[in-house]
């Protein structure tokens, strides 16, 4: 009965280990695999960000030369003086209205900040 107490304490520490190592390698595959995702998911967030500001830079070119184009164009004189002071109070709106940011770019584009797969929930 010695030996059969010796080899029960020999073995049932060594199962508890095997568990133990198996649990945490399968553990780290699916880790690695949801980290790859959420990587992948970031990068494409990221590029569709990059993509956007690009879009916006191009339409706010695009808008500055309209708008250069339409002062060069010569107007013709309004026919009633109710339509000048509506221009009037159009431009003088215009110039109230403050500046783009020095890059161009407005801070108010919104972004994925989680992907639609996370923890947080559907967006």
């Amino acid at each position: 009965m010695y030996v059969f107490d010796l080899w029960l304490v020999a073995i049932v520490p060594t199962v508890a280990w095997v568990q133990w190592w198996a649990t945490r390698r399968a553990h780290r595959k699916q880790l690695a695999v949801a980290r790859a995702r959420h990587l992948s998911a970031q990068q494409a967030a990221a590029k569709m960000l990059q993509q956007s500001r690009q879009q916006i830079t191009q339409l706010q070119r695009e808008l500055a030369a309209a708008r250069l184009a339409a002062r060069r164009v010569p107007r013709a004189k309004s026919p009633s003086p109710a339509r000048d002071a509506m221009a009037g109070i159009l431009d003088d709106a215009s110039r109230r209205t403050p500046a783009l940011p020095v890059d161009g770019f407005a801070d108010t584009l919104p972004s994925q900040q989680f992907s639609h797969s996370s923890a947080f929930g559907s967006l």
